[in-house]
């Protein structure tokens, strides 16, 4: 991992989003940039008023609203973006060298950033073209267990690599979880005992990239639970640092496009969730 983009928007939450991003940095080795995204705030101003709230902006920007940031890392720069912080954002993902995206799960409601869920966060989450991590107010920038959902699709693999990726930087453990929708046909030739060991065998299958980087991996399987309820149950008694989910899976893992689990997780996580997309 090498450059993390973080909105930034002068709320509290905008603060914490920030210092999550510089925690992962400083022990990854990577850069921070910090996003602002204005536009005016009325609907007629002179170039000269916008030119003077411009540049209000980026001197809060590059002073306050990232100071403590500044004193732990040398890595990290800043920029004002114009335009609507939605389509902004998610363009810089798309276009710019960007591992991660960070931004706060709340913001400053009608204040600066907008970066409030079901507005610039969705709709970035339905968007993805990098990895989106979503950040909880408070939440501690240390990272010693990740929770991963896993279930073989072109997405899961995709979000096991950027784990392996991310676990192997930062020295953390990592626990891979399975979990089975309820209504499914089981065969009488099943048992509870049959079908735990051998999902725990596909789990292996599945996170062979973790392993083989030496990452510590402890694999669950979990049956006749609702995949959200599964992920969120597992990082909440595991007491997980971070969720990991790929967005466009099959089975379990439907994408955030559809209104499947991953979605449903977005709205419910009060832990770091970071979004991998398939591509």
């Amino acid at each position: 991992m090498r450059h993390i983009v973080v909105g930034v928007d002068g709320s509290v939450v905008g603060r914490d989003a920030l210092r999550w991003a510089v925690g992962v940095a400083v022990r990854a080795d990577a850069e921070v940039h910090a996003v602002n995204c204005f536009h005016d705030p009325y609907s007629e101003v002179t170039p000269e008023n916008h030119d003077r709230l411009l540049a209000e902006r980026e001197r809060e920007l590059a002073g306050s609203w990232t100071a403590s940031a500044r004193e732990v890392t040398s890595a990290l720069t800043t920029e004002v973006r114009p335009g609507d912080p939605r389509e902004v954002l998610a363009r810089i993902s798309a276009t710019d060298d960007v591992d991660l995206l960070v931004l706060g799960r709340t913001g400053a409601g009608g204040g600066p950033g907008f970066l409030h869920l079901g507005s610039v966060v969705e709709h970035v989450a339905h968007h993805l073209s990098v990895p989106l991590a979503v950040i909880s107010p408070g939440t501690p920038a240390e990272i010693e267990r990740i929770v991963i959902g896993v279930d073989g699709s072109a997405a899961s693999a995709a979000a096991v690599a950027w784990t392996a990726d991310l676990a192997s930087s930062l020295g953390a453990s990592v626990i891979a979880v399975n979990v089975a929708e309820p209504f499914l046909e089981w065969t009488p030739a099943d048992s509870p005992d049959n079908w735990r060991r051998d999902t725990e065998r596909h789990i292996a299958e599945w996170t062979t990239p973790l392993t083989d980087a030496g990452i510590a991996v402890r694999a669950i399987a979990h049956r006749d639970l609702y995949p959200a309820d599964g992920l969120l149950g597992v990082s909440a008694t595991r007491h997980g640092d971070l969720l990991v989910v790929g967005t466009r899976g099959v089975g379990g893992f439907i994408g955030l496009r559809t209104g499947g689990v991953a979605l449903k997780i977005l709205h419910r996580a009060n832990l770091p969730l970071v979004l991998v997309p398939e591509h």
